[in-house]
């Protein structure tokens, strides 16, 4: 018999045994099957009778160890063993035989392939051992045939695989030249100049655009060196630039007598650079026929505005002489008119001021609270003309922010007016404050008609007018540089909206105690 700790292995490396033991005599598989039930936690079943076991074979499980007597009176142990292996052909096979059919034994052993014979009077320890490596042996044919129909199917699918390979490759073959002829269509057609360098700068290839602009045919450009056609701003050099390790970089040259935009990209493993170069002709004069622009609007508009409002001044404080009444109101009206050109004018500089980084922001501190009050002062008899409602009611302490008071201020108004404007009579018109991750959000929120979705998207366009439902006769561009003024502070602009329920305009700001935000261009 087995010890304790034998049992527990036993049972921790073999798990449940299912064991059929088949004897005429119902003592012997009594005896086996008590034996073997108090051993180890197996599953045991007797049969008196090997056509019983027959049919519980064939039902299933199938047993790990099988174990009959060599005589019995149905059939003899060594036929039925035949077909139990005919069924279970993992299962492991014992005979209990006794001394005079020894030599039988040992012939079924060869014939049938039973695991071993065992004589009767039996030892229990004998028994025990046989039927616990027989149980490890079929576990194991278990694995070893599980293992070679894994092998079988893997060497179907290689089969199927190397069949198939060759259509395969063909066919990927075929793709990848499709998008090589693709790829090389478009660096052949494009309008950008494209070269090829290896890390000593010397020309591995270029593409007809860049040979256009040298005037060199690509056979003379291969292995000249870049720096004999192409030169870099601010005294820049090649070496420089792939020394940096970046690698993707974007800096202003001269090809031939094209000034470009090249963006320089590394090759994986250092194993070169290739550069784009865009043409900024086009550029550089869109940028001198704004600056024309702007020298016009300031010149030739701004100027005679400014002396046309001080010239009807004159005429309406009777420095000019005296006017009627009828005189003064169409002098106010032009002089009204007068004021909103400016203010167009005054608005597009601005814009064009932001848009070019030329705009000077004069940061500081100052009191978000007081700057709202006054925005709400100043806009109060816009509300009252329409009968709305314009509150500002903080419900915590507003901290002192950091940013350009006025350009601040200008955002506020314009937000502000538009919700005015946009809100029916009898509306109202709520200013509120909240933080967002350490910043400060001020939001100017409605119960006006509110904004289509599609719309949403477009607000903060330039010349972008109202919505598809409804349009003003404004510029356009009072959102846009809404926008431009808190990007310029490091914020953000935007706004939700609800078709019929109203909108809430919101813009953030850093306060004065955290870091400060850089502007685009600081006094």
């Amino acid at each position: 018999m087995t010890s304790s700790s034998d049992h527990t292995q036993i049972q921790l490396s073999l798990g449940q045994g299912r064991i059929f033991v088949v004897d005429d005599e119902p003592m012997v598989t009594t005896s086996i099957c008590t034996m073997l039930s108090l051993e180890a936690d197996y599953d045991v079943e007797g049969f008196n009778s090997p056509l019983s076991a027959l049919e519980a074979v064939k039902k299933g499980p199938a047993p790990d160890i099988v174990i009959s007597d060599f005589l019995m009176p149905e059939m003899d142990g060594i036929s039925f063993l035949q077909e139990v292996r005919k069924l279970c052909p993992q299962s492991t096979l014992i005979l209990l035989t006794g001394y005079a059919d020894k030599e039988n034994a040992i012939q079924a052993i060869n014939e049938v392939g039973i695991y071993r014979y065992i004589e009767k009077p039996w030892d229990n320890e004998t028994l025990t051992l046989a039927i616990r490596n027989g149980i490890e042996r079929t576990r194991l044919l278990v694995r070893l045939n599980e293992k070679i129909s894994d092998l079988e199917k893997a060497q179907h699918d290689l089969r199927e695989y190397s069949e198939h390979l060759e259509e395969r490759v063909t066919e990927k073959t075929h793709d990848l030249m499709l998008a090589l002829d693709k790829l090389r269509a478009v660096v052949e057609n494009t309008g950008d100049a494209i070269v090829t360098l290896d890390c000593d700068g010397h020309i591995v290839g270029v593409n007809p655009t860049f040979a256009r602009w040298t005037r060199r045919s690509p056979e003379f450009l291969e292995t000249r060196s870049i720096a004999e056609y192409l030169t870099f701003q601010n005294g820049t050099t090649l070496a420089a630039l792939i020394a940096s390790g970046e690698q993707s970089q974007l800096f202003e040259g001269k090809l031939g007598t094209v000034s470009v935009e090249v963006n320089l990209s590394l090759l994986p493993g250092n194993e070169g650079v290739v550069l784009i170069c865009r043409d900024m002709t086009k550029r550089k004069e869109a940028e001198r026929l704004r600056e024309d622009f702007v020298s016009t609007l300031t010149h030739d508009l701004r100027t005679p505005l400014l002396a046309a409002i001080q010239t009807i001044d004159f005429f309406l404080d009777g420095t000019l002489g005296d006017t009627s009444e009828r005189q003064k109101d169409m002098l106010t009206m032009m002089k009204q008119n007068n004021q909103q050109m400016l203010e167009l004018v005054n608005v597009l500089l601005e814009v064009y001021r932001y848009e070019a980084r030329q705009q000077k922001l004069l940061m500081g501190e100052f009191s978000l609270n007081e700057l709202i009050e006054g925005v709400v002062s100043e806009l109060q008899p816009l509300a009252l003309k329409k009968e709305q409602q314009l509150s500002f009611n903080p419900d915590w302490e507003l901290p002192t922010v950091f940013g350009d008071k006025q350009a601040i201020r200008r955002v506020l108004v314009n937000l502000t007016a538009n919700a005015i404007n946009y809100t029916p009579a009898q509306g109202h018109i709520r200013i509120h404050t909240s933080q967002n991750e350490g910043r400060v959000v001020v939001s100017v929120e409605d119960n006006g008609r509110g904004i289509p979705p599609k719309d949403l998207a477009q607000l903060f366009e330039r010349f972008a007018q109202g919505t598809s439902r409804h349009r003003t006769t404004g510029t356009g561009l009072g959102l846009y540089l809404s926008r431009q003024i808190m990007e310029a502070h490091g914020g953000r602009i935007w706004a939700q909206s609800d078709v019929g329920k109203g909108s809430i305009f919101s813009f953030e700001l850093g306060k004065a105690a955290e870091a400060k935000p850089q502007p685009l261009v600081s006094e």
